[in-house]
């Protein structure tokens, strides 16, 4: 069973993995076990609860919270932000219920209110057993009759087990240079890697992994993605107690959203796993995901393909491309693709960009004359 239930005790499992939360005394929803998954449901921990208090940290500062609010002595990166109408700023949630579904994937929601204000907020989680992954997104609603100003609404936070040294691997790129793989070690402090263009960009990618001197085949690996083309924002940070973070989701930056009355608002899903073994096993479960899951076509055999454009760069005639559908045919290749040069006065590159209209002086008869002669060769044309 995916997914099991106690009144202020939850644990989600797949094959090998298992990730649980709960309740402490004071009502916040404690992060309690990322890993392989144990025997028994004895086995894992209990909800963090501190053993004394302070007056340099407050109670909850220490709490590994599942999802923080911004409020009070809370020190650490917050996954929620918002103002209310009258100008309050800090959020105080409380736990109401919760509910499971089991189709088509075992799903559970925990439903909480702010003490004071129409704010509700539900956390889903979504198993995905067969793959060891761990959909979660969250909903905010506004229950009153005043908009509510959300500041911050972060998709994920994750709390890794407890101790320093944790290494952060992450992309980032420019235009020809992408994915480029960045491999540091997580210090106290916040680390941040975002996105401000609209789109995930080559500059960074919503993706992550954190481990401790893991190999491409041995060690303890946890891993995530956002399921967003926008902007996006990772914060990674390391506490003074040594207590290792990463939240997920929603770029702050230059960002309010107003939430109304009926009109919920539904972050993207965050995915994330764990795996022993390696980089390797992380990255296998991510494409076998996104292959059976998510690409409408991801199971079809893709064709072999040959690109036209760096045999010719903008010198494209049909001449030229019949003469190099012709080699690519005794190669064995399966879809012809002419790139670039052939729309009208697109003779360099920064003319002609964007008019899809084939050059009547290369192109006199237009382009059916050269896709005929690529079918009749036995492939497709692109």
């Amino acid at each position: 069973m995916p997914v099991h239930t106690s009144p202020n005790y939850w644990i989600l499992e797949t094959r090998h993995s298992a990730y649980t939360f709960g309740l402490n005394k004071a009502n916040l929803l404690s992060h309690c076990y990322w890993g392989k998954r144990l025997p028994f449901i004895k086995d894992y921990p209990a909800p963090f609860e501190p053993s004394g208090w302070a007056s340099t940290d407050g109670y909850d500062h220490f709490i590994p919270e599942e999802f923080p609010g911004y409020a009070g002595t809370k020190y650490t990166d917050p996954t929620l932000k918002v103002t209310f109408a009258d100008g309050v700023r800090d959020v105080v949630l409380s736990f109401v219920d919760f509910k499971t579904t089991a189709s088509p994937q075992p799903e559970l929601a925990l439903r909480f209110k702010d003490s004071a204000y129409p704010l509700q907020l539900t956390l889903h989680y979504r198993v995905h057993e067969d793959y060891d992954l761990i959909e979660r997104w969250v909903t905010l609603e506004n229950l009153g009759s005043e908009s509510i100003s959300i500041e911050r609404a972060f998709s994920a936070k994750w709390t890794f087990p407890h101790g320093n040294g944790y290494s952060l691997t992450h992309m980032y790129g420019r235009h020809i240079d992408e994915f480029n793989m960045q491999r540091e070690t997580l210090t106290p402090g916040l680390k941040v890697i975002e996105s401000r263009r609209m789109i995930p960009s080559h500059r960074a990618v919503p993706w992550f992994t954190v481990e401790k001197d893991a190999s491409e085949d041995h060690g303890d690996v946890f891993f995530g993605t956002l399921a967003w083309s926008g902007n996006f924002k990772i914060t990674a940070e390391v506490t003074e107690y040594a207590s290792t973070r990463l939240s997920i989701g929603l770029n702050d930056w230059d960002f309010t959203w107003q939430l109304k009355p009926n009109e919920p608002l539904v972050t993207p899903s965050a995915i994330s796993g764990y795996t022993p073994n390696g980089f390797g096993a992380a990255s296998r479960v991510f494409h076998d995901y996104v292959r059976n899951e998510l690409l409408p076509h991801g199971k079809v055999l893709h064709k072999i393909l040959y690109n036209s454009w760096e045999a010719t760069l903008f010198n494209v005639d049909e001449s030229s491309q019949s003469h190099l559908a012709e080699i690519a045919a005794n190669m064995g290749v399966e879809l012809f693709v002419m790139d670039d040069g052939w729309f009208h006065n697109r003779n360099w590159d920064n003319a002609g960009l964007g008019d899809w209209f084939p050059d009547k002086k290369k192109f006199p008869n237009g382009l059916g004359g050269l896709i005929k002669k690529v079918n009749d060769l036995g492939m497709d044309f692109g």
